[in-house]
């Protein structure tokens, strides 16, 4: 039986090669930034924070905290937490465990670099909700995976300017995909039985570094709770927000069409898939929207050149706003709570 409140995480800066990669990481995150400012006047991305509106801001800032409850909303449903324990409080149906996790692993994610913040989520879930380690990493994994495929699939449908028939093909080789590789990990756990007694965090050889991530997304793969259509549509909710609330800001700053904006807007979440992340994701995320606004817009297009400003003001609006909301979580956490209501069983998938 594991404990409740497990030691936290070691720390990605343990080793002397985690210390190399982050070395690593921030030079090229930051060196990126330097570059893409050098072609960017100070005095563009000034007027850039003051182009839009108030009620743009406001517009952009409701839907990111939409993002944040429809993503305590998921974790909800994907760790099936009504069905095991009673929520200590809840807010417009939220339970406040599940946003409180959410909001503070969120700052962690933004601020530290090589997405190490990825890491508190363990911790945070057996500290917040009572989980044990393992179902932890498995529905970290898990909801990164949905991530991943819906992001594709929404730059599948919306990109603007594909051909139908080009969607068409993409969306059957993303099914394709999908089957390939379900089929080879079938393949593989059915060479390998004795992986089904293994914990998902359970030490592995030396040289088993694939062996313990398929072994991880096996215990994701096979949690029901992972597999609900509600995880999937709140899911999809989630990015689509996000995305029309990024490319909102984008468009009264730059001048672009909404579609420009968009592309632009999903270019920099996709770009979280870059190995080498900077500090807070800075220069990864603004090339991200730049490319992706760059697909549409001339090399000459007024709108292209204030795309960096746009992206620049529009990722510390996304920092400051995670940041100030995971603190107050954190606050909110420190605070004495009622009596905690009765908990149930833990957790389907519990090894």
């Amino acid at each position: 039986m594991l404990p409740q409140s497990p030691p936290p995480p070691q720390s990605p800066s343990a080793t002397p090669k985690a210390r190399i990669k982050m070395i690593v990481a921030w030079t090229v995150g930051l060196a990126l930034l330097a570059w893409l400012l050098s072609h960017t006047p100070f005095s563009e991305v000034r007027e850039a924070i003051t182009r839009p509106s108030i009620g743009i801001w406001a517009l952009t800032l409701c839907g990111l905290l939409l993002s944040y409850g429809l993503r305590a909303a998921r974790l909800q449903v994907v760790l099936a937490l009504d069905d095991h324990t009673r929520a200590p409080r809840r807010w417009l149906g939220l339970r406040t465990d599940s946003l409180r996790v959410i909001l503070m692993h969120n700052a962690a994610v933004n601020l530290l670099p090589m997405r190490a913040g990825e890491l508190s989520f363990p911790w945070l879930a057996s500290r917040e909700l009572n989980l044990p380690l393992p179902r932890a990493v498995a529905c970290l994994l898990w909801m990164r995976v949905q991530d991943l495929i819906v992001l594709v699939t929404l730059g599948v449908l919306l990109w603007p300017g594909v051909p139908l028939v080009w969607r068409a093909a993409a969306l059957a080789a993303m099914v394709l995909g999908w089957w390939m590789v379900s089929w080879g990990m079938r393949l593989w756990y059915g060479q390998h039985p004795e992986s089904s007694a293994t914990a998902p965090t359970a030490p592995t050889p030396p040289a088993g570094k694939v062996t313990q991530v398929l072994q991880r997304l096996r215990h994701a793969l096979l949690e029901p709770a992972h597999h609900r259509p509600m995880a999937w549509l709140l899911t999809l909710a989630n990015w689509s927000v996000k995305l029309a609330a990024g490319a909102c800001l984008l468009s009264a700053i730059s001048g672009s069409n909404w579609g420009t904006a968009w592309s632009g807007a999903l270019g920099g979440e996709l770009a979280a898939v870059v190995p080498l992340q900077g500090p807070a994701g800075f220069g990864t995320y603004e090339a991200g929207v730049w490319a992706g606004m760059a697909a549409h817009l001339s090399a000459t297009s007024p709108a292209l050149a204030l795309a960096v400003s746009a992206a620049l003001a529009l990722h510390v609006c996304f920092l400051l706003c995670a940041v100030f909301a995971g603190a107050l979580a954190w606050l909110l956490s420190q605070l004495p709570s009622s009596p905690s209501p009765q908990r149930g069983h833990p957790p389907r998938g519990t090894p």
